[in-house]
């Protein structure tokens, strides 16, 4: 193994409950880091509405962009999910890493597949051509964690606006 991820088995169960709610297609979001060790996961809509792709609308991505920015956050996670493939990256994901290759640190890329009725869920560091498993550590989520659901609706003059909202899990 490559590295070592440490998330919250809560933010894990997120991903997977987005992923099944969002199936057919598939879901995305991102986890990020805030300087004190707390942790974001927003859930993100996938504008592709699309079983094969994902991509984050853009007042989403500004806000999360503008959120980084203000918070001095580390884009820690990039996740997804495959409904019918295995928990690797495609090579859509991997052209759409590339995108990527500046980040500093580099994002982890978790792929959360329902190809089977059991939910297979990997890490990977994506580099050029290369995909590399990573490792995980799973415990408790650091003080001030949040899970979040973003959304965008337009306002009354047409324009998009982002919505945040605080995802509850019953587990």
């Amino acid at each position: 193994m490559a590295s070592e991820l440490a998330l919250p088995q809560a933010f894990i169960a997120e991903m997977i409950a987005h992923a099944r709610e969002d199936a057919p297609n598939e879901a995305c979001g991102v986890v990020l880091r805030l300087p004190g060790g707390a942790l974001r996961l927003y859930r993100a809509t996938n504008a592709e509405a699309s079983p094969f792709r994902f991509s984050i609308p853009p007042a989403e991505l500004h806000f999360l962009y503008r959120t980084i920015d203000a918070c001095s956050a580390d884009l820690l996670v990039i996740y997804h999910s495959h409904t019918e493939t295995a928990a690797r990256p495609s090579p859509t994901d991997m052209k759409f890493a590339r995108m990527w290759e500046s980040a500093d640190p580099w994002p982890y890329w978790v792929v959360v597949s329902l190809q089977h009725s059991q939910p297979d869920v990997r890490a990977w560091r994506i580099e050029g051509e290369k995909a590399t498993e990573a490792g995980w550590d799973v415990g408790e989520p650091p003080p001030g964690s949040e899970r979040l659901r973003l959304e965008t609706v337009e306002n009354p003059q047409g324009r998009p606006r982002v919505t945040v909202s605080e995802v509850s899990l019953s587990s």
